[in-house]
């Protein structure tokens, strides 16, 4: 409205316009931009005031201006940075600008990254280092490394450049839409096939001040290629059976030794901290000391903690806290919208032994030449599909599982033993490992199998830069509907993901306009929470926390039951709407339970509940069978069931 203003005075002015009074004005750099600068789409009413004021003095302009600024600091901000990226292209740090108005010179002044997985650590990374921006993250852990990153076997994808390979970024969506059943999201398809190869160099090959990831290399010193199952060509990053693990532990340690992250272990988030429509922070609970307290920040939030695999009975997902939904279940309290929740993919071979917890047996065994049998002996992958074990994970899942049901005794197992004993102990010493501890051997032996949840297609809904609904609160990695996957995940995708869609959450905040729009915004509503923040202390007897705790877990036991046995492999309408029923109690109770007592077994118990009812609800409005969401109708006999998932 000032600049208005001083247009309007101009207007009226019979005072002709000076030669010197232009010549000074237009040589400021600042206003020399403004005037020049071709990009009139995004600015006009600042291009064509600046042009109306040219004659008009100096003074009156400079003094209107810094009764205007404070209030318009993020798009003045955003036109400066413009103006140095137009005259310094060549630049790869961003230059430190002039700000206005009101600002946090505290902690709050920073970005708040919660889970330390490869998505979270990328978004810490690239803010940090890039943009200059504090980083805080948090996690739930004792290490940064404790997350659903660490577990994954098989590998990154990456690129083959080998002409002979037929390798190409199109040949990479293909393979992807193929796996997504036809559901995914071409752009983010295309995001993630033409940027992948530059994330993986910059965030895990390059070193310091990122990652230097020691992965497996030909005896030429070649980077090792492997291909997966529904891959085109061998394109796979791996470290052995450890490609997670590794990737992890490199990048976690790239972020603690950053001078700009802090890492901040044990702490559950149990709600977003929401003013006015925006996210400005969360809420916190330390799970050494029991004490719950407020984080804030201006420059947003990034929920990273991964996905909902863990509300299963059957699932691949470490135990503990990484896997229970947490990122879901505060985007679902905080109104936030999640999408494509009906399809949880399950993992066709985990490794099945009576009492103990699931174990992943990798898609990279079946990619070197598993075979699914039955007790018998006989291969049966073909029954379903003619890829056999290398058909989507989908496909396969529902024929290990349709297998499993024809008998009351154990009969589907993976066979690699036609490979070299040696070869299969050094290709895959993590699993070898775990199999001897149980008097297994991969070159000896077949495994007894079964599908387990395993990743989460859908989440809380992105768009490309990681932005969700909620004004300052963003989303990447397993946690976030990107549209990339579709109904079904395609192998070694997920590392991928993390990466590419982590760092542009943090190009975002870093260098996007409507950013530092949000970045004034959020400084505002801190502000004010600061100013009336009251810290609340409250006493909890020792033995009243161990009775809600116990509660607490017996609750989540019977979320795992209720998904495996009604939103599981395959689904009725009848079983999701008994389930919604069960969760929908479950959640009540565990709400209950976290409000008079904030412990991390009542705040997991209440994540669970209430990501496996967003998972049944969405299950329930979507009755057309796609990729890993399988509905069956209700009056089809036992046999007709197993006929049709199968299919």
């Amino acid at each position: 409205h000032n600049l208005q203003a001083v247009s309007q005075e101009t207007q009226r002015s019979d005072t002709p316009p000076h030669k010197h009074q232009q010549q000074t004005y237009s040589a400021h750099p600042i206003f020399r931009f403004v005037i020049q600068t071709s990009d009139r789409s995004v600015h006009p009413y600042i291009h064509q005031t600046f042009k109306r004021t040219h004659t008009h003095s100096r003074t009156i302009m400079i003094r209107s201006l810094s009764q205007s600024l404070s209030r318009r600091r993020a798009l003045w901000s955003s036109a400066c940075r413009h103006s140095l990226s137009t005259t310094a292209a060549a630049a790869t740090t961003t230059t430190s600008l002039p700000t206005f108005g009101n600002t946090i010179h505290g902690k709050e002044d920073r970005l708040l990254v919660i889970g330390s997985g490869v998505a979270g650590s990328a978004a810490a990374l690239i803010a940090a280092e890039t943009y200059k921006i504090p980083v805080t993250l948090l996690f739930a852990g004792n290490i940064p490394d404790d997350c659903n990153s660490y577990w994954a076997q098989g590998g990154i994808i990456y690129r083959n450049y080998d002409a002979e390979s037929g390798d190409s970024a199109e040949s990479l969506a293909d393979d992807i839409h193929r796996a997504g059943a036809g559901l995914c999201q071409d752009d983010a398809v295309r995001k993630v096939s033409e940027e992948g190869p530059r994330r993986v160099e910059q965030l895990l090959l390059n070193g310091n001040p990122y990652a230097d990831v020691p992965f497996d290399r030909t005896s030429t010193g070649e980077l090792s290629l492997c291909l997966e199952a529904s891959h085109a060509a061998p394109r796979i990053l791996h470290y052995a059976d450890q490609t997670g693990k590794i990737i992890t532990q490199h990048i976690t340690r790239a972020a603690s030794n950053h001078p700009l992250i802090s890492m901040q272990s044990q702490t559950l988030v149990t709600d977003l901290v929401v003013q006015d429509d925006m996210c400005v922070g969360v809420h916190t609970l330390d799970r050494s000391s029991g004490s719950r307290d407020m984080e804030l920040a201006t420059r947003g939030v990034v929920l990273a903690s991964g996905g909902l695999g863990g509300i299963y009975e059957h699932s691949t997902n470490p135990a503990g806290f990484n896997a229970l939904g947490s990122s879901v279940a505060l985007a679902v309290r905080a109104g936030v919208q999640v999408q494509d929740l009906e399809y949880v993919q399950f993992h066709p071979t985990s490794l099945f032994i009576p009492n103990e917890s699931r174990f992943l047996l990798t898609e990279a065994l079946r990619g070197e030449g598993a075979i699914l049998r039955d007790a018998n002996g006989r291969k049966f992958a073909q029954d379903f599909h003619p890829d056999g074990e290398l058909a989507p994970r989908d496909i396969v899942a529902r024929g290990v599982f349709d297998e499993l049901q024809k008998t009351t005794k154990h009969n589907v197992y993976l066979d690699i033993t036609h490979r070299d004993r040696d070869w299969l102990h050094s290709r895959f010493p993590t699993i070898q490992s775990h199999l001897s501890q149980r008097g297994l051997d991969l070159g000896r032996d077949r495994l007894p199998i079964t599908p387990a949840a395993h990743y989460t297609c859908g989440g809380i809904s992105t768009n490309l830069d990681g932005c969700t609904t909620l004004k300052g609160l963003y989303a990447a990695g397993e946690a976030a509907r990107t549209g990339l996957h579709g109904g079904n995940r395609l192998a070694s995708t997920s590392l991928l993901e993390g990466l590419v869609f982590g760092s542009s959450v943090a190009d975002f905040v870093g260098h996007n306009e409507q950013a530092a729009y949000l970045h004034d915004e959020a400084t505002q509503r801190v502000t004010k929470l600061l100013q009336s923040r009251r810290r609340s202390h409250q006493i909890i007897e020792p033995t009243h926390i161990d009775s809600v705790s116990r509660r607490a877990i017996e609750l989540l036991r019977q979320v795992r039951r209720v998904m495996w046995d009604h939103v599981g492999v395959v689904r009725t309408p009848s079983g999701i709407a008994t389930a919604q029923e069960a969760l929908g109690d479950i959640l009540d109770e565990a709400s209950k339970l976290h409000s008079v007592c904030p412990t991390m077994e009542t705040s997991g118990a209440r994540d669970a509940a209430s990501a496996g009812n967003a998972v049944a609800l969405a299950c329930n409005e979507n009755p057309k069978s796609a990729g890993a969401h399988y509905m069956t109708h209700d009056f089809l006999d036992d046999e007709e069931q197993q006929v049709a998932a199968a299919r």
